[in-house]
């Protein structure tokens, strides 16, 4: 994958995480889920067989930072196919299916593993509150 198509995946990745958080925002009831959610996450967009784009998402007081790269530190590593991953941000797809179905490159379409700082899997279950659309 070239430099250009990468930093398009970014940019439009980094941009339905920021419209989920916005619209999450809009009901508040969810203010203070996403107040309170903190996390250093590792999120690897398996694009193509053999290569992985890593994107790090910080969430820290409110505020959700989506920058390229790996974090040294961080709580939780993700892996999914970024069609994957925007079907389960719309609720398309759900967490079980993420975790038991195979993507087009025959692995799991959400693979995850703890961080540096422990398993902490409390953070990969409240995600789901975090990075996908509520019900209208």
């Amino acid at each position: 994958m070239d430099e250009a198509a990468q930093e398009t995946l970014f940019f439009t990745f980094k941009s339905v995480i920021e419209d989920v958080i916005a619209d999450k925002r809009k009901n508040l009831e969810n203010t203070k889920t996403l107040d309170e959610y903190r996390a250093r996450i590792n999120i690897g967009l398996h694009v193509e067989e053999k290569f992985i784009m890593w994107v790090n998402l910080v969430a820290e007081g409110g505020n959700y930072i989506l920058n390229r790269g790996k974090l040294d530190n961080y709580d939780l590593e993700l892996i999914s196919d970024p069609e994957d991953m925007m079907y389960f941000t719309n609720k398309t797809y759900s967490t079980m299916k993420m975790m038991l179905t195979k993507n087009r490159f025959g692995e799991r379409k959400l693979l995850f593993r703890g961080g540096t700082t422990g398993r902490n899997y409390g953070k990969l279950l409240k995600l789901p509150k975090v990075l996908v659309l509520d019900a209208e």
